[in-house]
């Protein structure tokens, strides 16, 4: 469904941009692109977002973001 798929990109980005808050420059990455996870009652579309945590940043700095 194009609405998903355009709901699932904004997600995308806005979870590149949290983690591009606590990561190093250039480290944020997409790993993982629209992996239907499939449950006994509903499916979900999900992707991974990661990065390189910045020198003095902590947990509580990636929770934050």
């Amino acid at each position: 469904d194009p609405k998903e798929i355009a709901e699932h990109l904004m997600l995308i980005d806005l979870g590149r941009n949290d983690v591009g808050r606590v990561a190093e420059t250039g480290s944020v990455e997409v790993t993982e692109r629209f992996v239907i996870e499939r449950y006994s009652h509903v499916m979900h579309i999900s992707s991974n977002v990661i990065g390189r945590l910045k020198a003095g940043k902590t947990a509580m700095d990636v929770l934050r973001a």
